[in-house]
């Protein structure tokens, strides 16, 4: 491969539309459109145009990117990436999260075109945006592949109701367990509690569980469809999202309203389960 052509791995027509489709499903199409194709299409665009990214980054890899894409995409994918990724989202201002679900790796097929490519680079010059600094390209793409999926909290806090709270959270000192027997012992026991689902892949690492109460009475106020997540943190302590519910009001375009209820039923939530505990 030429070296001065190296510019050329990321100005290019597959690098950059590869970008751009990776941005837009990740971000759009996988929560308006679920589906295997949209679930499995962020994979099969990261294959690709991963390498690329590598080999810029690390010229003397040459086409070998594809294999160092693999190792890291295979790392990515295993259980074994969880303590990476919890020790960056501690830190970090842009948390992200992955499923494990090692179906994925089939993309792996995909690797002999990015090969193919950076292999031959010199002989696809008609691919190549000359006028397009590689940079303009490479600092949004790190981006891009850091927030491939949202943070962890976006799945926890998925709920139907028409009523939100995004980020509504307490910490109790309860193992979950202990939690949702301790609660219901006490008159709120939970109609539906599974594991965190999403694109239909289980989250196995977490050990989170998205609760549902049909109808909950606190203090003379019903309450129904109370989506809740209790996610398990160190030391048997627990947090306890409040997702959202039904309300008997059209929140559509009325803000004002939304807000002062979505103050007032984490205010009544919350204390109902402390007086509890």
């Amino acid at each position: 491969m030429n070296i001065n052509n190296n510019k050329y791995l990321l100005s290019n027509y597959v690098f950059v539309l590869g970008v751009l489709l990776l941005l837009v499903n990740d971000q759009v199409l996988k929560f308006t459109y679920p589906s295997f194709i949209t679930g499995k299409l962020s994979d099969i665009c990261g294959i690709i145009i991963f390498p690329f990214f590598l080999t810029f980054i690390f010229p003397k890899l040459k086409q070998n990117s594809v294999f160092a894409a693999l190792i890291i995409f295979a790392f990515w994918k295993s259980e074994y990436s969880q303590d990476l990724i919890d020790f960056y989202n501690e830190y970090s201002l842009m948390e992200t999260t992955r499923i494990i679900d090692y179906s994925d790796l089939f993309v792996a097929v995909l690797l002999p075109f990015p090969y193919y490519i950076i292999k031959n680079i010199n002989k696809f010059q008609h691919l190549f945006i000359t006028r397009l600094n590689p940079y303009v390209v490479f600092f949004p793409s790190l981006f891009i592949f850091i927030a491939e999926a949202p943070p962890p909290s976006f799945y926890y806090t998925m709920n139907n109701g028409n009523l939100k709270c995004y980020k509504c959270n307490i910490v109790v000192n309860y193992h979950k367990d202990t939690l949702i027997n301790t609660l219901k012992e006490n008159g709120i026991e939970f109609d539906s509690v599974k594991p965190i689902y999403y694109r239909g892949v289980v989250d196995s690492t977490s050990g989170a569980r998205k609760c549902i109460k049909n109808q909950l009475i606190i203090d003379n106020d019903t309450l129904r469809n109370i989506n809740m997540t209790l996610f398990p943190l160190k030391n048997n302590k627990t947090q306890i999202y409040f997702n959202g519910m039904d309300v008997p009001h059209n929140l559509k375009n009325n803000k004002k309203l939304e807000r002062k209820l979505r103050r007032h039923y984490k205010k009544l939530v919350f204390n109902g389960i402390k007086r509890i505990l």
